[in-house]
């Protein structure tokens, strides 16, 4: 995987997204500061006032919904677990051997280990890894082969369900 363009990083991104949604803030305080220094009538005030606000507002509600920001900051947490899972991994040489030889065991291993209660360091997860001996591994890895191979098979060749067959159609059960 080569390296992303500078303005396609995610933390950009997020940094590109929280200045807009700003300018936003100080393009919608501009009308209220104009009220503020102007000699009209309350009303008048009240409604461009009102204005700055809701400009403000809206625009970055529809900013947050258009670029889906909460999305952006989860998958830089992401990635940032991931950067950091990688540089541990390589400062184990035997594990990546692991990795090389029986990926979707290591696989299902670190899914594992990322779920438990208390979470344990990424260490102790290639440390606990690095204690189960090759033949198991072999086992897990054959194990999970077949079980891939069935789920495609039965995909393939499942029977229709109701919402398939039946409703299409236009029958009644």
């Amino acid at each position: 995987m080569g390296k992303k363009k500078f303005f396609k990083r995610t933390p950009v991104k997020i940094a590109l997204v929280t200045l807009v949604m700003v300018a936003m803030l100080v393009i919608g305080y501009i009308p209220i500061y104009i009220v503020l220094n102007m000699y009209q009538t309350l009303v008048i005030k009240l409604l461009i006032a009102s204005s700055g606000v809701l400009w403000a507002v809206f625009s970055i509600i529809w900013i947050w919904a258009a670029t889906d920001y909460t999305k952006m900051w989860k998958s830089w947490r992401s990635e940032a677990k991931g950067e950091r899972m990688q540089l541990m991994r390589e400062n184990y040489p035997e594990y990546m051997e692991l990795r090389r030889k029986y990926p979707m065991s290591i696989a299902s291993h670190e899914r594992h280990c990322m779920h438990r209660k208390p979470r344990i360091s990424y260490e102790q997860m290639i440390e606990s890894a690095l204690k189960v001996d090759e033949q198991e591994w072999a086992e897990r890895e054959e194990f999970r082969r077949q079980n891939r191979e069935e789920r495609k098979a039965y995909r393939e060749h499942r029977p229709p369900t109701l919402r398939e067959v039946d409703t299409i159609k236009g029958d009644r059960l």
